[in-house]
C-alpha cells in the first residue's frame, strides 16, 4: 500500500488527532515520542490493519522520511504543504457534507445594508434611518473607513463632504463621481448637472495632461473643491444629508431590542414562551429565504387550492422573511460568490397591482405606413432628434419613416398626416450586400449624421439617407462584421464573427487596435463616454471591458444564472446597452436580463421571465433611463422600473397588432426607444411592420394611472435588485 493512501484511512480513526504528530516527531528525530505514539495511539492498526502497522514501523527506522521511495517527492516543507493542500482540497470537494458549504453567500454589496433591510422591512422611515445613523457612528468610532462609506452610498442618508473632498483633491474623479451618483444624478437639478459636468471635464483635462506628462496641480484641485462645496450646500438633493445627528450609544441597544421584539413573532411560526422570557441569540431563528435571490408573490393557487388574496394582510406581511404556508412564492436561487447581488423581496409585494393593457383603446398606437414586404424587422433605430426612424429587415433592405411635425403627437386623427414612408426621387432602395450563406446573415447598422453604416453578413455599406445612394462599401468578408459603433475622435469599433474587435479610423484608414478576448463571435459593443471604456459581448456568454486609451482589457465576466449558478445553455448575449448614467450596463440574453456596473462589471441585478414569455427577444432603456422595455416571444412588452426592477406595466399583443394578424408567429423582435420621449417606443415585428406606442394622454407614464383602474394583475417575473 502506498504511504500517500494511508492518511485518508487514518483520518477515519478516533485517534487521527495524534496522527499528524507521528511524522512530525519522526522528521524531528524525536524517536522516543514517535515510538510512544506508535505503540499507544496507533496500536489499533496492529490488530485491524496489520500492513499499515508494518509500514508505519518502517518509517521509525529511517533517518529521513524522504529516504522512502514513495515519499521522496516531498523535497521540502513548502512543496509538501502544497501537495497536502491539493489533496485536502480534493477530499473537501468530494465530501457531500461540505459541498453546500464551500461558497459563502454574498447577499449584497454590504451585509450591513442587507441586515438593515431584513430586520426593518415594516418600520417607519425615521426608525430605519436612526438605526443607520447609529451603525454609522459605530463604524466611525471603530475607524472602518471603507465599510463606513459603502454604508453611506447604499443608504443615502448622510453625504460625507470630507470624504468627497479627499477624492477631489487627490484627483480620483471616477470615485468622486461614483460616490456622488449614490445621492443624486445629472438630471435632478442644475447643481447636480454642474457637479457631474465639472467632474467629467476635470477627468478629461487631467487625462490630456497625463498624455503630455504635465504635473498635477494639487492647489488647483483644492480651489476646485471650494466650488464643489458651494454646489453641494445649495443642492436640494444633498442639503438634508450634510449634518450628522448627535446619537446616544445606548439607543442602538434599545432600538435593536425593539426590532427583535417585532421581528420574532412575525417572522417565525412560534410564540414567546409561557414565562414571556426574551429569546436568546442562540435560539434566534434562521431565515430560509436568505438563501434565495428573490421572493415574489404570484397568482398561483396555494396549498388549499384558493387563489392568493393580494389585497389582504397588514404591512407586517410584506417581508421576505415571512414564512407562511398559505403563501405561494417564486424564488431564484443564490448567485455565485463573486456576484454582489442581494436577496431582495419587492416592497409591498402583497399589495402589488400592475397595469395590464389589452386593447388599442388603452394606449396610443401608430402603425407606420408600409407598402413593401421586406421580411422580419431585425434592427430599428431613431435619429438623435427623433425626427426619423430607420428599420433593417431580414432581407437586407432598409425603410425610413419621417415625421412632419416636431410635436410628433400620436393622436388618431393625425396618424396619416404625421408620418410617412420616405422615398427619394431616385426611387433607390438601400440594400445591403448579402452573405453567401444565409446562416451568416447577421444584421447590424449605425447612424452617423445623414449617413447610415449597415451590413447583413456581407460587406459594410455606407448609404446617404437623403438619396439612398450607396456611397461606399468596405470590409469584404471573411471575417463577417457582426456589430459596429462610432467612437470619439472619428474612430469605429467593429466586431467580427471570428471573435475579434477592430478599432479603426476610416479617415486615416489606420487600425488603432485589434482586441482579442472572446472565444466566439462578437454580438454587441457599447461605449461609455464618461468612463472612456468599450464593452463587448459575445456568443461565448462573456462580457469584456476595454480601456479606450491603451486598449487593454480591464476585466471580463461570464453570464450566469442565479437559479443554477451556471452559464446558461444558450451562451449568446444578444445585446448590451449603457444606461444614460454611463455606468450601469444592461445585458440581454434570451433567458434573463442582467445589470452590471462598469468598469468592474459588478453584477447588481437580474430579471428572469416566466417560462411562458421565453425567449426574451430584446430590451432597452428609455431615453431618461428610468424604465426598461422588454419584448418577449409571447408578444408581451413589459415595462420595468429601472431602480427597483418592479414590473410597472404589461402591453399585450392585442393592444398594438392589427386584428386578423395575431398568431403565435407574430411578436416584436426589436425595440427602439425614442431619444426625447421616455414613454414612446417603436416595435419591429416578425411580419415586417413597425408600430409606435405610448401611454394615453390622460396617463402620466406607463403603469402610473391618475385614477384607480381595474386592469390589474400579479407579476410573474422574478427579479433581484439593489436599492
Amino acid at each position: 500500500m502506498r504511504f500517500q493512501s494511508v492518511f485518508p484511512m487514518l483520518l477515519e480513526q478516533p485517534s487521527h488527532g495524534v496522527l499528524f504528530l507521528f511524522p512530525y516527531c519522526v522528521c524531528r528525530h524525536e524517536r522516543t515520542e514517535a515510538d510512544s505514539i506508535f505503540r499507544k495511539d496507533l496500536k489499533v492498526f496492529s490488530v485491524s490493519q496489520n500492513r499499515i502497522d508494518c509500514e508505519l514501523a518502517e518509517l521509525l527506522a529511517l533517518k529521513d522520511l524522504r529516504e522512502n521511495e514513495q515519499l521522496s517527492g516531498y523535497t521540502n516543507a513548502t512543496s509538501s504543504r502544497a501537495k497536502l493542500i491539493d489533496s485536502l482540497k480534493l477530499l473537501v470537494k468530494e465530501n457531500r457534507i461540505l459541498q453546500d458549504k464551500l461558497i459563502f453567500p454574498c447577499v449584497n454589496n454590504s451585509a450591513l445594508s442587507s441586515l438593515i433591510k431584513l430586520i426593518c422591512p415594516s418600520f417607519e422611515k425615521e426608525t430605519k434611518e436612526e438605526l443607520i445613523y447609529l451603525i454609522h457612528q459605530f463604524l466611525n468610532e471603530e475607524e472602518f473607513k471603507e465599510t463606513l462609506h459603502k454604508l453611506e452610498q447604499e443608504t443615502r442618508v448622510f453625504f460625507d463632504i470630507n470624504y468627497f473632498r479627499e477624492y477631489i483633491t487627490s484627483g480620483e474623479w471616477d470615485n468622486a463621481e461614483k460616490y456622488l451618483s449614490a445621492f443624486t444624478n445629472m438630471n435632478d437639478n442644475t447643481y447636480s448637472a454642474k457637479m457631474f459636468s465639472q467632474i467629467q471635464r476635470q477627468k478629461y483635462l487631467e487625462a490630456v495632461d497625463r498624455q503630455q506628462k504635465l504635473p498635477s496641480d494639487f492647489a488647483e484641485r483644492a480651489h476646485l473643491f471650494d466650488d464643489f462645496k458651494v454646489l453641494v450646500e445649495r443642492n436640494p438633493m444633498l442639503q438634508d444629508k450634510l449634518k450628522f445627528p448627535s446619537m446616544d450609544k445606548s439607543r442602538l441597544l434599545s432600538l435593536i431590542k425593539q426590532i427583535m421584539d417585532w421581528w420574532v413573532p412575525y417572522c417565525i411560526n412560534v410564540m414567546p414562551n409561557a414565562n414571556n422570557e426574551t429569546i436568546s441569540l442562540k435560539d434566534f431563528p434562521t431565515v430560509s429565504n436568505l438563501r434565495y435571490a428573490s421572493s415574489i408573490l404570484t397568482d398561483k393557487p396555494n396549498q388549499e387550492g384558493r387563489p392568493l388574496d393580494a389585497s389582504s394582510g397588514d404591512d407586517s406581511n410584506d417581508s421576505s422573511c415571512f414564512n407562511d404556508n398559505n403563501q405561494s412564492r417564486e424564488s431564484t436561487s443564490l448567485p455565485d460568490a463573486d456576484s454582489a447581488v442581494c436577496a431582495k423581496s419587492l416592497e409591498k409585494s402583497v399589495n402589488l397591482k400592475l397595469q395590464l393593457i389589452n386593447e388599442p383603446s388603452e394606449c396610443r398606437t401608430l402603425l407606420l405606413p408600409d407598402n413593401s414586404f421586406g421580411g422580419r424587422v431585425v434592427r430599428l433605430i431613431y435619429s438623435h432628434s427623433g425626427d426619423f426612424l430607420v428599420a433593417l429587415t431580414q432581407t437586407a433592405t432598409h425603410k425610413l419613416w419621417k415625421w412632419q411635425s416636431n410635436k410628433q403627437s400620436l393622436e388618431e386623427e393625425n396618424v396619416n398626416m404625421e408620418s410617412q414612408l420616405y422615398q427619394p426621387s431616385s426611387k433607390l432602395v438601400m440594400t445591403n450586400d448579402i452573405a453567401a450563406d444565409p446562416k451568416d446573415s447577421i444584421s447590424c447598422f449605425a447612424l452617423r449624421g445623414s449617413h447610415l453604416f449597415s451590413a447583413s453578413g456581407g460587406k459594410i455599406s455606407i448609404f446617404s439617407l437623403e438619396t439612398f445612394q450607396t456611397l461606399a462599401t468596405f470590409a469584404n468578408p471573411p471575417p463577417i462584421a457582426t456589430y459596429f459603433i462610432l467612437l470619439p475622435q472619428d474612430l469605429f469599433a467593429f466586431g467580427f464573427d471570428d471573435s475579434s474587435i477592430l478599432v479603426h479610423c476610416p479617415c486615416t484608414k489606420k487600425t488603432k487596435a485589434k482586441l482579442k478576448g472572446h472565444q466566439n463571435r462578437i454580438t454587441c459593443l457599447a461605449y461609455s463616454l464618461s468612463l472612456n471604456v468599450l464593452v463587448s459581448s459575445g456568443a461565448d456568454a462573456q462580457l469584456c471591458v476595454w480601456d479606450a486609451v491603451g486598449w487593454k482589457k480591464l476585466c471580463s465576466k461570464f453570464l450566469h444564472s442565479f437559479q443554477t449558478g451556471l452559464v446558461p445553455e444558450t451562451t449568446i448575449v444578444n445585446h448590451i446597452q449603457f444606461h444614460p448614467d454611463q455606468i450601469h450596463l444592461l445585458s440581454i440574453h434570451e433567458g434573463q436580463i442582467d445589470v452590471y456596473e462598469a468598469p468592474t462589471l459588478n453584477h447588481t441585478s437580474q430579471l428572469v421571465p416566466d417560462k411562458m414569455d421565453l425567449p426574451i427577444t430584446y430590451a432597452t432603456y428609455s431615453c431618461d433611463g428610468k424604465c426598461i422595455y422588454v419584448s418577449c416571444k409571447s408578444g408581451h412588452v413589459k415595462v420595468f422600473d429601472t431602480s427597483t426592477l418592479e414590473l410597472r406595466c404589461q402591453i399585450n399583443l392585442t393592444a398594438y397588432a392589427q386584428p386578423g394578424t395575431i398568431s403565435l408567429e407574430l411578436y416584436p423582435l426589436v425595440i427602439a426607444a425614442h431619444p426625447l420621449e421616455p414613454n414612446r417606443i417603436a416595435l419591429g415585428l416578425t411580419n415586417g411592420r413597425v408600430h409606435v406606442i405610448e401611454p394615453l394622454e390622460s396617463e402620466v407614464e406607463w403603469g402610473k394611472l391618475p385614477f384607480t383602474d381595474s386592469r390589474e394583475f400579479s407579476t410573474t417575473f422574478g427579479s433581484t435588485a439593489l436599492e
